[in-house]
């Protein structure tokens, strides 16, 4: 223990030699020398340290907290005899007035012009409930004069409607009950001044009697979606025609979601005419459309099947049952261009009804018969520019069994029968376009070539090949509205089953114009002028128009 305590010793000592050394060596590093130093190594040195005591007491727990003090609580009850307060919450009712302009609920319209022409006018519509409305409409315009023989080619169109709405939160209950009353005279002859016709003889008057009634949905925003309705219409003319229908048609639709939706229409139709040739007719008609339709962004396609069961009885009827497909797609490439095709069966229901909206100087019928559309294909691009311009133009072609046309009575050349042919095949031309300027101007035409191929028959007798339509509509203000139309067709190929005589009628231009100015938001006046050009036209072989026709009037908005 003593050896090591001297070399402990001995080894501090040289280490504090070496760092006065390296102290004195680098102080002064310019002198390069080491000075004579004297070195004394004690061995009998010892170093020691005091004894330490040493604690072994534990700190002593300290005493645990307690109490003597018990803390009671008393809850009283304190009880009130008020009665509880009853609040009633009304929402509050912030009056909207309507603007000036707005609150008009009626509008009448009176007018005259030459060709001993009055116009009588008025529309109602109640604005006073939003759980239902009603309105009410009524027209009467004649034209006691005409191009053939002063009164006997008069002519005057009468229209009678009411309709009305009821709406519950889910659904619209709505109906309409209307009667029109058309005049017109047979005047298809030539003049004679030795012959005296009689008014009585060729004056003709359909008489049309319609009702409906119907169910609808309100919120088409919902994935379901229906309608249903029970029509009726009576129908009579002057002679021995008659023909009632009741319609029943009733739709129903399901969105699955945004671009997914598909449902079913139906039709079902009873009509019995009735004329000079046949009575106790019972024509039944039976359509089912369902469909599904897919969209997404520019992509849109349809798909679904016409099926049919109709009676009719012709000699060159095959079957009663039909099944057509139906085909529809449409792909806009930019919102600019885009590209649709349609390919549809179908079974067009033709009524004695729908015959003399078409041509009024239609005499009696032999037999009606459905238009039968093996197929048609409809195709071409459309597409927008500028947000100003919609355009479209493309073909269709189709074939048609029992297609309708109209030539001069063999009996009496001064009434139309039908003619059908059986079969038929037609290719159609056609471009549309509409523009909107600035909200002040507006332009819609169409125009249309036919060519026909047909079977039995060598024209398709009255007809157009090509037909025009251009409609101008300015708005310069608020006071001025003013229209610029021109209506043209042309290739009218017409006979005369009588004579067997063939022509080929004039191009039909016919120029409108009608202008209305509003002194006050409750009084107008108007003027139309119809066939400014004073073309003596034949739509229909032997039927001369009127030359130019000018009305004018007022309005009234109460």
């Amino acid at each position: 223990m003593k050896n090591f305590r001297n070399l402990i010793t001995g080894l501090l000592v040289l280490a504090g030699v070496a760092h006065g050394y390296s102290q004195e060596t680098t102080t002064d590093p310019q002198r390069g020398e080491i000075r004579d130093t004297e070195f004394i190594i004690r061995k009998d040195r010892v170093l020691s340290l005091p004894r330490q005591s040493r604690v072994f007491e534990k700190s002593p727990s300290l005493p645990q907290v307690s109490t003597s003090i018990d803390y009671t609580y008393q809850v009283k009850n304190f009880a009130a005899t008020l009665a509880p307060v009853d609040v009633n919450f009304k929402s509050y009712q912030k009056p909207f007035p309507r603007a000036d302009n707005d609150q008009t609920q009626a509008i009448v319209k009176l007018g005259f012009g030459n060709y001993s022409s009055p116009l009588i006018q008025a529309d109602y519509h109640s604005l006073d409930n939003d759980d239902y409305t009603y309105g009410a409409h009524i027209k009467h315009q004649g034209f006691y004069t005409g191009p053939v023989d002063g009164e006997n080619s008069a002519e005057d169109h009468t229209d009678i409607l009411l309709n009305g709405s009821l709406y519950r939160d889910d659904f619209e209950i709505f109906g309409r009950l209307g009667y029109e009353r058309d005049m017109h005279h047979f005047y298809g002859y030539t003049p004679d001044p030795e012959t005296d016709v009689m008014q009585d003889s060729i004056r003709q008057v359909f008489g049309t009697f319609k009702m409906m009634a119907g169910l609808r949905r309100v919120d088409k925003a919902e994935p379901f979606d229906y309608e249903a309705n029970l029509a009726l219409r009576l129908f009579n003319d002057r002679f021995e025609a008659k023909e009632s229908e009741v319609l029943i048609r009733a739709n129903a639709g399901f969105r699955a979601n945004d671009f997914l939706k598909g449902g079913i229409n139906s039709l079902l139709a009873f009509t019995s005419p009735q004329d000079i040739y046949y009575e106790d007719i019972k024509r039944n008609y039976f359509k089912l459309q369902p469909y599904v339709q897919y969209t997404k962004e520019s992509f849109k396609i349809k798909v679904g099947a016409n099926v049919i069961q109709e009676n009719d009885i012709v000699p060159n009827k095959t079957e009663d049952f039909h099944i057509f497909p139906i085909l529809k797609m449409s792909y806009h490439v930019l919102p600019e261009l885009g590209i649709y095709g349609a390919y549809e069966g179908d079974v067009i229901r033709n009524t004695y009804y729908d015959f003399i909206q078409e041509n009024p100087f239609l005499g009696p019928s032999e037999n009606l018969k459905n238009t039968i559309q093996n197929f048609q294909i409809d195709a071409g691009i459309s597409g927008k520019a500028n947000d100003q311009v919609n355009y479209k133009i493309g073909f269709k072609y189709g074939d048609f069994t029992n297609m309708h046309f109209y030539g001069n009575n063999e009996m009496d050349s001064t009434r139309f029968q039908l003619i059908y042919d059986n079969n038929s095949k037609v290719l159609e031309y056609h471009a549309s376009i509409d523009y909107i300027f600035d909200e002040w101007y507006q332009l819609d035409a169409s125009a249309h070539y036919y060519h026909y191929t047909l079977d039995e028959i060598s024209f398709a007798w009255q007809r157009p090949e090509w037909e025009l339509k251009i409609n101008n509509t300015f708005t310069p203000d608020d006071k001025w509205l003013v229209h610029a139309n021109v209506n043209a067709m042309g290739g009218i190929n017409a006979i005369n089953l009588m004579s067997d005589n063939e022509r080929i009628l004039g191009t039909l231009v016919d120029l409108h114009l009608g202008a209305d100015y509003a002194f006050t938001n409750r009084f107008s006046a108007f003027a139309y002028g119809n066939n400014l050009l004073n073309q003596k036209y034949q739509r229909f072989s032997n039927y001369p128009v009127r030359g130019i026709q000018l009305i004018g009037g007022v309005s009234f908005k109460f």
